[in-house]
């Protein structure tokens, strides 16, 4: 991963189950950072993902609209705070590991 300079959240257990579901990561400032590089990997079920942008890191606001994320594909911060979602259907993960960097 050349040109990461931060990791800035790590999911790595428990996979993630229909009951359980969404998972939604913290909050996280990235006032500074150009760009997010996310790498994820998921089997089992279907999950879908989602990155959640705020103005004040309390809630999500739909005026910043991100794209879905997609694993080893920078996007450009157009929030001061983020945080991923992933909603589990159908059936349980098997796997659910996610990595936040910043670049």
């Amino acid at each position: 991963m050349a040109g990461i300079s931060r990791q800035l959240w790590v999911y790595t257990t428990p996979v993630i189950t229909v009951a359980a579901s969404p998972l939604l990561g913290p909050w996280i400032d990235v006032s500074g950072y150009a760009q997010i590089f996310p790498w994820f990997a998921f089997a089992g079920g279907t999950s879908t993902h989602s990155i959640q942008g705020s103005f004040d890191g309390v809630s999500a606001d739909a005026d910043f609209a991100y794209g879905a994320p997609v694993s080893g594909t920078a996007f450009s911060v157009l929030s001061p705070w983020l945080r991923w979602s992933t909603v589990q259907t159908v059936a349980d993960a098997t796997k659910s590991k996610i990595v936040l960097a910043s670049r």
